[in-house]
């Protein structure tokens, strides 16, 4: 198909061609007259290459056909590329406000943790700067030990963590790292400063209130005592055994909340030591089965490792302690209990009644309940599990707990390899 410029070319050339014929020079006026043309159009192609680099300082050629066609569709593609620009501002815009809103730093990562961009709140947390900081790897922006080692790890492993705010060392952050967009990664910043804070007061006002009723209790027990031995009136003999038996929880309830606020505290420090696993293990089954009343049950212990666990010997007989009592106490009798160490990890299984999924998650929390009535029965105070994660976080180590009703349910510790010795 010939297009507008072929036309002209044909028209220019035809009539060079007939003007040369009468004087003629017919060839020479048609090669003229084409090389003009070949002039004119490198003049207007020239043109156009400008306008293309400079748009707002050179005009647009203004040549018919081909070219004019072509400026035509960039000017085209330059209102839409306008258009998609301002439609792309607006949204970031709009990210932007919103991402200042939240109350949390955000800030956006490359797949190689090189940074993008970060809201206002991250800039103040985090002590970034953009765009100083812009490609900078966050790793060696924020510098603190356990955020370079969970920051190596891959992102479906991560766990929240808490560091003290580069900026400011009175501020405590937590972080967390999630997927975003295809191969990028978010990192959120929360500042939880008062929370801890709250957490603290309280933790405080349990273990002064604990302080402060153990010694009235422990008077009030002594004098129970004394009173029940002097063959007390026939009400009094009725009431004694009651009243002894509820100062005696309390004093157990006060004595689990003093170990587990300075557990919580960091009170005590932990002092890691080679533990004889098996010997641990035999001598809490020992006393398990010494438990008044619970005589039919059956323990069995598994020791398929001599390898050694170190560990503060105390807290974890108190943690390893409240896992087998608890399979004791809480399964019906004849239940057969298995301890089993295999050198990485300590599981304690029962074929109880098992317990329903919706309480897994919260079976660690303090002073919750399956059964508060059995519970309550048994003499359980709600804390010992509490006790056995806080230990076990002391000792770098995980719970997992799994359960089945009407099958069982499995307490399993899982050790690190740092803490395992040969």
């Amino acid at each position: 198909m010939i297009n507008g410029d072929n036309w002209r070319l044909i028209t220019i050339v035809s009539i060079a061609g007939f003007i040369g014929l009468l004087f003629d020079q017919m060839l020479l006026l048609m090669f003229i007259a084409t090389f003009a043309y070949a002039l004119w159009l490198h003049r207007s192609w020239q043109q156009l290459h400008q306008w293309l680099q400079r748009p707002k300082k050179v005009a647009p050629p203004s040549a018919e056909g081909m070219i004019d066609d072509v400026c035509r569709e960039v000017e085209q593609i330059r209102r839409q590329n306008r258009s998609r620009k301002k439609k792309l501002s607006g949204y970031l815009k709009h990210f932007k406000a919103t991402t200042a809103a939240l109350p949390y730093g955000i800030v956006v990562l490359e797949e190689d943790g090189r940074i993008l961009w970060v809201n206002t709140l991250a800039e103040r947390l985090l002590e970034l700067k953009l765009p100083r900081d812009t490609h900078v790897r966050i790793n060696n922006v924020i510098r603190d030990l356990q955020f370079q080692r969970s920051f190596l790890a891959p992102i479906k492993v991560w766990q929240d963590i808490v560091i003290t705010s580069p900026s400011n060392a009175s501020l405590q952050l937590e972080l967390k790292l999630v997927p975003y967009l295809d191969s990028g990664r978010l990192l959120i910043a929360r500042d939880i400063s008062s929370t801890l804070k709250l957490q603290t007061m309280r933790r405080d006002f349990v273990g002064n209130v604990s302080h402060e009723l153990r010694t009235p209790l422990t008077v009030l027990h002594g004098y129970l005592e004394v009173m029940g031995q002097d063959s007390p009136s026939e009400q009094w003999a009725e009431a004694l055994p009651v009243m002894r038996e509820q100062t005696q929880k309390m004093n157990v309830m006060i004595t689990e909340l003093l170990a587990l606020s300075q557990l919580e505290t960091g009170e005590k420090e932990v002092i890691h030591l080679p533990t004889e696993m098996a010997i641990l293990l035999s001598s809490i089954k020992q006393d398990a089965e010494q438990l008044a009343h619970y005589q039919q049950h059956h323990i069995q212990l598994e020791i398929s490792s001599d390898l050694q666990l170190l560990a503060d010997e105390k807290e974890l007989r108190s943690a390893l302690s409240n896992l087998v009592f608890n399979a004791v106490k809480y399964t019906p009798a004849k239940s057969h209990i298995k301890v089993s160490w295999d050198g990485k990890s300590l599981t304690v299984s029962d074929n109880g009644d098992g317990i329903e999924a919706h309480h897994l998650d919260r079976l660690t929390e303090r002073f919750y309940r399956v059964d508060s009535g059995r519970s309550q029965e048994m003499g359980g105070t709600g804390l010992g599990l509490a006790i056995v994660k806080h230990v076990l976080q002391r000792h770098y180590a995980t719970l997992e707990i799994s359960s089945e009703v009407g099958v069982g349910t499995h307490f399993i510790c899982h050790f690190p390899a740092s803490q395992i010795v040969s």
